[in-house]
């Protein structure tokens, strides 16, 4: 839990204000899907169950708006807010089914714990119950929420989340809800990490919050959608084109370092690529499915360790295209030469992607992004070209963009 002095919390309606302002430049579908402010009776009811008066960071928030419809990433790292009803129907829900099961073949038995967690201080950690205090304020979609634990001590109000299939975390995320607004206003508006995750809009105006491996690499079974990944390197050529750009601020990149990184990145994923075609990912599945189909176990575990073997020997390493001396060399070439070498590098690599997907080929991935690893382990290579097209490309043309 954040160390905070909770008598400075942030101001709830200056962050909320700070949200709904960035909402409407950039996701204004996001913003018509918030709920209007909660009545006084939806407050009382909630109280009135909880048998405590509700934090004073809650009700500022709910007073503005209670909860938002449909399927929203707001918080991260993809919960949606949850209105007054919402909060006290999933807090029946735990109490009845999750507790239902908990409570196995002895119900006072396990009562009694839950009336003992119930008074222990706030924060104090409980996996086995979900208890009477615990107020749900955003849910996944998937079953699992963020709550308020409105248990008595110095953490009372602290947000901490529940899991579906493991309960609830024993670290809290916030001191409270006004300190995880504030964060969250913060990471809209300065793009700065929250609980490790940034914000992302997508292109039809949605937002996500991605961890830092996500934006590199995400998932290796989807086929390469090659039309998007041309598009992505034309998006990016023509801002380079564009020219116009100003000195960055303290510590990014300037335009000709965003395009020499782009250009030597390509490269990198070239050789990798070529490597994966010489190894013949198609063939090697095809026969791993025959074999699997035909219950040949012992010639499918023999395919299966071939690949693994094969995957080690094939590498992608980003560290080339993040060091700032082969940066500078590069950018030495001026913009234009690097846009049209990032041109002719694209469609290099477009033109090697499609053979690809009749596969799930495997390479041995590391990703380094400012000082740190990422990524250091096998990994799906069609996930890390999905999110070359659909992050790390249109994150370069952002930057290009706002260097104007």
């Amino acid at each position: 839990m954040a160390g905070h002095d909770r008598r400075k919390r942030p101001d709830v309606n200056q962050s909320w204000d700070t949200i709904v302002d960035w909402l409407n430049r950039h996701c204004p579908e996001e913003l018509d899907a918030i709920g209007p402010p909660a009545t006084e009776d939806d407050v009382r009811d909630a109280e009135r169950a909880l048998g405590t008066a509700l934090p004073d960071d809650l009700l500022a928030w709910w007073r503005r708006a209670d909860g938002q419809d449909g399927l929203s990433g707001l918080l991260p790292s993809f919960y949606m807010p949850c209105s007054i009803r919402t909060a006290l129907h999933r807090r029946e829900m735990w109490m009845t089914a999750w507790n239902g099961v908990m409570e196995g073949a002895d119900p006072a038995r396990f009562a009694a714990f839950v009336e003992q967690a119930n008074q222990a201080t706030a924060g104090t950690p409980c996996k086995n119950a979900w208890l009477p205090r615990w107020l749900p304020i955003a849910n996944d979609g998937g079953g699992n929420d963020l709550f308020v634990d409105l248990r008595p001590g110095p953490a009372h109000g602290c947000v901490r989340q529940f899991f579906r299939d493991a309960g609830a975390d024993d670290a809290a995320l916030w001191d409270g809800v006004a300190e995880m607004l504030a964060d969250v206003a913060a990471g809209l508006t300065r793009e700065v990490p929250v609980q490790g995750y940034r914000i992302w809009v997508e292109d039809d105006g949605g937002i996500s919050w991605d961890d830092p491996a996500s934006r590199w690499s995400i998932g290796g079974k989807v086929p390469v959608d090659v039309t998007r990944l041309r598009e992505r390197y034309a998006a990016f050529v023509a801002e380079a084109r564009a020219g116009g750009f100003n000195p960055p601020p303290a510590g990014s990149w300037p335009a000709e370092w965003i395009a020499a990184h782009v250009a030597r990145n390509t490269e990198l994923l070239i050789a990798t690529t070529r490597a994966v075609l010489a190894d013949g990912p198609a063939g090697r599945e095809e026969e791993q499915a025959a074999a699997w189909a035909a219950q040949d176990w012992k010639r499918h575990r023999e395919l299966m360790a071939s690949a693994a073997r094969a995957a080690a020997g094939i590498r992608y390493d980003n560290s080339d295209a993040m060091d700032p001396a082969i940066l500078a060399r590069l950018a030495g070439d001026g913009l234009a030469t690097l846009a049209d070498r990032v041109e002719r590098l694209g469609a290099r690599l477009c033109d090697l992607v499609e053979p690809l997907n009749r596969g799930r080929p495997i390479a041995h991935v590391r990703i380094v992004e400012e000082g740190t690893t990422i990524i250091d382990e096998p990994e799906g290579w069609l996930g890390v070209l999905n999110a070359l097209w659909g992050r790390q490309l249109p994150l370069r043309t952002r930057q290009l963009r706002a260097l104007r």
